[in-house]
């Protein structure tokens, strides 16, 4: 009876997910953690992904992914439909565009950025509704900084050589929220920038051959990849508030 219990817990609508621990929750004005050594997303391969949920407007732009170093990078809502990926230092920057609507408040949201080791770059977004489905994520409709763009889709040749070394923060304000199951993996791509969707995970991500850094909800510190020292300002909270 337990386990048939403990089985109906861990099943939304038919779909089976393995649990969360939890997330990190940020305050949006003070909250943020930073990271030693950082991870240089380079001039190749990378995808930085996660479950996020923006429990206020996203008319204030605020930070996943960023930097206070130069030449690195920053990942940023820029307004209610786009994302922008802007080189710290005026090194240029990379934006993609959704439909209107796309980029929910008080919704987990799994949000991913990839570039292929050919430099096609691109971001899906998928929210989690409870469906009978596994949560799918659509591209972006359109970008815009780079080269050869292709619907939401577009050559990026920046070389980031500077280290991303803050979550939830950047140069233009805090993140407000929470977040967890986020990855950076830098030297390969965990997806393809050509495919229209792709499925957000349904389990913990785990770490890859080239994982910068992993969060998994269960302890604000702790990377679980074992790169990252990380340091805890402004008391970002654990909570066990998560998608499944």
């Amino acid at each position: 009876m337990a386990g048939a219990m403990l089985a109906m817990m861990n099943n939304v609508a038919g779909v089976s997910y393995t649990p969360l621990a939890g997330s990190l929750q940020f305050n949006g004005s003070s909250q943020y953690l930073s990271m030693s050594p950082g991870a240089s997303l380079g001039n190749g391969a990378y995808t930085i992904e996660g479950w996020c949920y923006n429990n206020s407007s996203y008319t204030n732009q605020k930070a996943l992914v960023a930097t206070d170093q130069a030449y690195a990078a920053s990942l940023f809502n820029t307004d209610e439909q786009s994302f922008t990926l802007d080189k710290y230092g005026g090194g240029g920057a990379r934006t993609y565009t959704f439909p209107i609507g796309t980029l929910q408040v008080n919704k987990w949201q799994y949000i991913i950025l990839n570039r292929n080791s050919n430099q096609r770059e691109t971001m899906w977004v998928g929210t989690f509704n409870n469906t009978s489905a596994y949560v799918t994520c659509s591209r972006a409709t359109a970008a815009v900084g780079g080269s050869s763009v292709i619907g939401g889709t577009q050559v990026n040749t920046l070389d980031y050589n500077g280290v991303c070394n803050w979550i939830g923060r950047f140069y233009g304000g805090y993140w407000s929220g929470f977040i967890t199951n986020l990855r950076i993996t830098v030297g390969t791509a965990v997806y393809n920038s050509t495919s229209s969707t792709v499925v957000a995970p349904s389990a913990p991500l785990t770490s890859l051959a080239n994982t910068k850094y992993l969060m998994l909800g269960a302890v604000v510190t702790t990377d679980t990849s074992g790169t990252q020292t990380v340091t805890n300002n402004g008391t970002v909270t654990r909570t066990a508030t998560k998608p499944f």
